[in-house]
């Protein structure tokens, strides 16, 4: 079983992909997690990367794909996985469509107004990477490992969140309707009010009938 998680930053693909993983055991893969172990890395790559990352803009497709491609071919990617930001443009959900079947594609809608109020409260722990939400949790240490160096990324911060909506927006409409075409397309529409149980909850029955 193969899925794409799709929506804007700050949708709660993150959450959903957790729920995935502990309830049908597939193996999660998120391009932004990929950019930045080769960002920490500072590889060669990982330095262009971070030139785009920084700034919120788009990575090039060719780049995408090709780290994509290296990781789900790796042997733990035969029982299935999960695509948590990929694809983000027509060209990647072509590329990926010639490598790997495509299952379901959720869809995550959420206003603008979300996604600000949930990427500007949004943290990441420096020692594990576990996001925390301050809607949700403290932020004087980390829920995880208990390391008490939480921080705010770049593109998490109110002079990024509005350009990395409008980078979302111009290229998902045509991704959604690739796979509207297939009949591979599930959206959920998320509330503000909603927990990452709440929107789980409205995917789970029709991921476990795959």
């Amino acid at each position: 079983m193969n899925i794409i998680l799709n929506g804007a930053s700050g949708c709660g693909k993150g959450s959903m992909a957790g729920f995935l993983v502990k309830d049908f055991g597939l193996v999660p893969i998120s391009t932004g997690d990929l950019f930045r172990e080769q960002i920490a890395k500072q590889t060669p790559l990982g330095k262009k990367l971070e030139s785009y990352v920084s700034t919120g803009k788009w990575v090039p497709d060719e780049v995408t794909i090709e780290i994509l491609m290296d990781r789900i071919k790796q042997p733990d990617c035969a029982k299935g996985v999960i695509l948590d930001g990929f694809p983000r443009t027509l060209n990647q959900a072509i590329a990926l469509d010639k490598t790997l079947n495509i299952d379901l594609v959720i869809a995550i809608e959420v206003t603008d107004d979300i996604v600000h109020a949930r990427l500007g409260g949004r943290y990441m722990c420096r020692n594990c990477g576990t996001i925390h939400s301050t809607r949700w949790d403290k932020i004087d240490k980390c829920k995880k490992c208990g390391g008490t160096d939480l921080y705010q990324r770049d593109d998490d911060k109110a002079e990024f969140i509005q350009k990395r909506l409008e980078n979302f927006k111009l290229n998902n409409g045509e991704i959604l309707d690739f796979y509207r075409s297939q009949n591979k397309l599930f959206i959920v529409k998320d509330k503000l009010e909603n927990t990452p149980a709440d929107t789980y909850a409205l995917v789970k029955d029709t991921v476990a009938k795959l």
